[in-house]
């Protein structure tokens, strides 16, 4: 298992290989440039906001998708728990 531990301090992060996570803690603003080997990452996030996933296009443009920083938390009913989902950006 590998493990590698990336400090992000001009909000750019930029995937040359594989990697199966990346884990965002408290930061405002960072870029996510993926490599097209680790389009199957998993990315947990926490305390952090305005941040972005750049995907790989096969004409080696990339496609930007934010990661949701806001979120709806519901009581199931009969009260079993709670549901959590993010609030999709319409703007």
């Amino acid at each position: 298992m590998y493990r590698t531990r990336v400090e992000i301090y001009n909000g750019r992060l930029q995937v040359l290989g594989k990697v199966p996570t990346i884990s965002i803690d408290k930061t405002d603003g960072c870029q996510i440039y993926l490599s097209p080997e680790s389009l199957d990452v998993e990315i947990v996030s926490s305390k952090s906001s305005e941040m972005n996933v750049l995907v790989p296009k096969s004409n080696g443009d990339y496609s930007e998708y934010p990661i949701p920083e806001q979120f709806k938390t519901v009581l199931n009913k009969p009260p079993t728990g709670l549901t959590t989902s993010p609030v999709e950006n319409k703007g």
